[in-house]
């Protein structure tokens, strides 16, 4: 007796049974809500980032970190972007993004990320956040020129003239933290000049009181010594390479030392947030408040800001007459 085989009519009608069962993928959109230890604020901006580097021709559906490295000092996450088109890496600090179908590997475009970000900070952008950067527009514009010139330098008399470059830097940092403030009101102010009396100033408003002895030391002694070695650079015969390197070094360093400290003296931003109690508060330059731009403390931990009172002052609706 032979075993005859099933005909397709049969075949079709057998059915087969598995507990096995694979369900179907998520949505897309809804994969937000399934993610654990994810700043919803921090997801935003990147979707908004996303769009705006599409010009709204993507919308996007899903946006998840996926990684996160510090690598000389600077964090830098990577995100994984699904778009109703296509499939991006997003990786921060700064931020830039990576189509996944041309650099499907996660570490690569990281390593091309960082490497590509370095020749682009090599050509001496004015370090420091936005707000820090329109706060002291002229000291870093000055501090760039510095270090043009310290990139073209061979010779001492070229060490020297970066030298003085640092040194008008200084000066024009002085007078930019100090305008339109109460550090530039009293009797008995120093010179334009006077650097060291200056920094003594500004320092003592920093960092007041008893408990903030050692950073006000600290901010004095570097600042002090900053303006000591660009002056001695800028009369050395024998200047070299790294003297000019070691100057323009200290100078930036004095500059990070007193933006961010001094603009948030001068707005009143406040240390810690007065909703969440985070001491993560930045500043963000908002341009289009006001008829000159304002400055805006921001927590990055729950997104609060405090806007300063001008800004919240709605515009009176006039109602046109009517015609009869």
């Amino acid at each position: 007796m032979t075993d005859k085989k099933p005909t397709k009519k049969q075949s079709k009608k057998v059915k087969v049974e598995d507990d096995c069962l694979i369900p179907p993928a998520l949505p897309k959109g809804e994969l937000h809500e399934l993610l654990f230890r994810q700043s919803e604020m921090e997801a935003e901006k990147i979707k908004e980032y996303v769009e705006w580097q599409a010009h709204g021709k993507e919308k996007v559906l899903h946006a998840e970190k996926v990684a996160s490295e510090r690598i000389f000092g600077r964090q830098h996450d990577v995100w994984d972007v699904h778009t109703d088109k296509e499939r991006w890496w997003v990786v921060t600090s700064p931020t830039n993004l990576y189509s996944q179908a041309l650099m499907p590997s996660l570490d690569y475009t990281l390593s091309f990320h960082i490497g590509l970000m370095a020749r682009v900070e090599a050509r001496h952008e004015p370090e420091g956040t936005e707000a820090e950067q329109e706060f002291l527009r002229i000291t870093n514009r000055k501090l760039v020129q510095a270090s043009e010139a310290f990139d073209l330098s061979d010779e001492a008399e070229e060490f020297q003239a970066v030298g003085m470059r640092c040194r008008e830097c200084l000066l024009a940092l002085v007078k930019e933290l100090t305008q339109d403030s109460e550090l530039a009101q009293g009797e008995e102010l120093p010179k334009a000049g006077d650097f060291p009396a200056w920094n003594e100033r500004i320092a003592n408003a920093i960092a007041p009181g008893a408990s903030a002895e050692h950073v006000r030391g600290y901010l004095k002694t570097t600042a002090e010594r900053a303006w000591r070695l660009v002056n001695w650079l800028t009369h050395a015969n024998n200047a070299t390479r790294t003297d000019a390197d070691l100057a323009l070094g200290a100078t930036s360093h004095v500059v990070n030392n007193y933006a961010a400290s001094v603009l948030k003296l001068r707005i009143g931003a406040p240390e810690r947030c007065g909703r969440c109690n985070s001491y993560r508060m930045t500043i963000d330059w908002r341009p289009e408040l006001g008829p000159t731009g304002l400055y805006v403390p921001r927590c990055e931990a729950c997104g609060a800001e405090k806007l300063p009172a001008t800004a919240r002052k709605p515009r009176k609706k006039t109602r046109k007459p009517s015609v009869r």
